[in-house]
């Protein structure tokens, strides 16, 4: 059995658990995150100064480029067909729905760890929390039989790098431009 398919079925089916399945379910639903981010980035806007205001700025521009390449180019590309879908997985446990037909690579992983490069950036105390979310979302998709452990790590990549590089030209761009919001974010 492949590696791929042999953590698939560790975290899919050894370490099931009844309470793992309504963890992982509501872990990975977006509908949960939803209200909290915008609170929080209402209030950053708002109280936020220059440097709350940049990062929710980054933020959305990084889930705006993230989400759409996903879903539009990436994984029509592949045509990676999502475990829970793959007749040949008959095994493979769907707890919370299966989702669309191709899963390389996984939009939640690409989502979490592209906002927690960009927030953890402004950020650093934040870092921890939100890698440890980002991490458990990631493990949660291949729990819930909907991703292969190389999407998630292929999402998880993706979203790193396109938030690494929108904080790289925000700063090559703004440089100079306003000190405050640059020193601040290198002492916190």
């Amino acid at each position: 059995m492949p590696v791929d398919l042999a953590i698939l079925k560790f975290f899919n089916i050894t370490i099931a658990l009844p309470l793992f399945d309504h963890l992982f379910t509501w872990i990975c639903d977006f509908n949960i995150w939803r209200w909290p981010a915008i609170m929080v980035a209402v209030s950053l806007v708002w109280k936020g100064g220059p440097r709350g205001r940049w990062m929710v700025l980054l933020a959305v521009l990084a889930t705006l480029i993230i989400d759409p390449t996903i879903y539009r180019i990436i994984k029509p590309l592949v045509g990676r067909i999502r475990p829970c879908r793959d007749p040949a997985l008959e095994w493979v446990r769907t707890i919370a729905g299966c989702g669309g037909l191709y899963s390389f690579p996984s939009s939640h992983a690409a989502n979490f760890f592209g906002l927690a490069f960009v927030i953890g950036s402004f950020y650093k105390r934040t870092r921890y929390y939100l890698y440890t979310v980002a991490v458990l979302v990631a493990v949660g998709r291949v729990y819930l039989g909907v991703h292969y452990p190389s999407d998630v790590l292929a999402g998880a990549v993706y979203g790193t790098a396109i938030g690494l590089a929108v904080v790289y030209f925000s700063k090559k761009t703004c440089a100079g431009k306003d000190r405050r919001l640059s020193s601040r974010s290198e002492k916190d």
